[in-house]
């Protein structure tokens, strides 16, 4: 659970229940350590999110100004039912939760970068004919762009295996690699990647037809989209 979380857990617990925002309620709700729960605690009611106030019993209570208390909520955790808080009978969070929430939206984020593609290259990728040989024409600008994103990008104007290969190995490696490898081979390799969209739209204009750069062999002639 991070700051924000915490934040807005403690909201949560103060307009949908009626039970005491306490230090050892709080806890249970939020299952944070003592030590980062008072850190916590101490910032939002430093920054007057939370206001602190002593009840008859001499126990330290937080309330939030400006937000209406629950009339008709519980005022235990076991009126709350099962699911509610870190405690007894809740099902506990789990640590690699909002690392796991912030990889699936990278990994939206980049199926939509990857869409948005294939879309641009679909619009543009009916050649242009050459005004003085008639044959095939690639923008080496749109390909350097399109290729910025990926291999993915070399559908535009490169060869199809290697884009289907090479988007292959940008997957896994998106999917397995830890961030602290990754980021690094992102400033290294969608650069390289633009660069070889060039490359490849240089050499459809030449030759008026895909070519490989990175496989060997049998050179295969591949049909434009």
């Amino acid at each position: 659970m991070n700051r924000e979380e915490f934040e807005s857990s403690v909201l949560d617990l103060w307009m949908s229940t009626r039970i005491p925002l306490s230090r050892a309620h709080i806890q249970y709700h939020t299952g944070l350590a003592r030590q980062r729960l008072n850190r916590w605690l101490d910032d939002l009611t430093a920054e007057g999110v939370l206001e602190v106030e002593v009840d008859d019993d001499g126990e330290m209570v937080w309330i939030v100004p400006g937000a209406e208390r629950s009339l008709t909520g519980p005022r235990t955790f076991a009126e709350m039912g099962r699911g509610r808080g870190a405690g007894a009978g809740a099902t506990p969070r789990r640590r690699d939760e909002p690392r796991a929430r912030k990889r699936a939206s990278d990994d939206d984020d980049i199926a939509a970068l990857g869409k948005g593609a294939l879309a641009l290259a679909g619009k543009s990728g009916v050649p242009a004919r050459d005004a003085d040989d008639g044959r095939p024409h690639k923008s080496l600008a749109l390909s350097a762009g399109l290729s910025l994103l990926g291999p993915v990008g070399w559908l535009y104007a490169g060869s199809l295996r290697e884009a289907a290969i090479g988007s292959v190995i940008a997957l896994v490696a998106w999917k397995i690699l830890p961030a602290f490898l990754l980021l690094p081979i992102l400033y290294i390799g969608l650069p390289l990647s633009a660069v070889a969209g060039l490359v490849y739209a240089w050499q459809h204009n030449r030759k008026g037809e895909r070519t490989t750069l990175f496989l060997d062999g049998k050179k295969e002639k591949e049909k434009e989209d």
